[in-house]
């Protein structure tokens, strides 16, 4: 017993949902559901080049059509959590050494971490005032 051309298009779309799974990128999945289609129609009697038309236009429509939706369907912006210093952006924090245009930089509490911070504007923020952190370099905050 020997294989038929759906049957290859079949293990051609689980090959390729299979390396969709070490990508992100959902491009293999869009290719593997053009093979799957073209594999049922091989199995309802669509003779080669039908087959590679079908795959090809079904292919196409997924990647350009359905793709961007399901991506931003799947990888909504909401769904990230801040890591690290991002976390600080908009965060208030407390001046704890004066921050001044003649020194490199001043410094800040926030939730119990003192962050070397500088001034947005460049002018002098005395100590005790509370600030927003606007960015940050490396482990320089930049306030205001």
């Amino acid at each position: 017993m020997g294989f038929e051309i759906w049957h290859i298009w079949l293990m051609v779309a689980v090959l390729l949902f299979m390396i969709e799974i070490f990508m992100t990128s959902f491009i293999a999945v869009c290719i593997g559901v053009g093979a799957l289609v073209t594999g049922a129609g091989a199995y309802f009697g669509l003779n080669v080049t039908q087959q590679l038309f079908l795959f090809a236009g079904f292919t196409f429509l997924i990647l350009f059509f359905i793709r961007p939706f399901a991506k931003k369907f799947i990888f909504k912006a909401k769904d990230f959590v801040s890591t690290n210093a991002d976390v600080l952006l908009g965060k208030k924090a407390t001046v704890v050494e004066i921050i001044a245009p003649n020194k490199r930089h001043g410094r800040v509490e926030i939730d119990g971490d003192n962050w070397k911070a500088v001034s947005f504007d460049g002018k002098s923020i005395s100590k005790g005032e509370i600030v927003t952190i606007v960015s940050y370099d490396s482990i320089v905050l930049t306030v205001k």
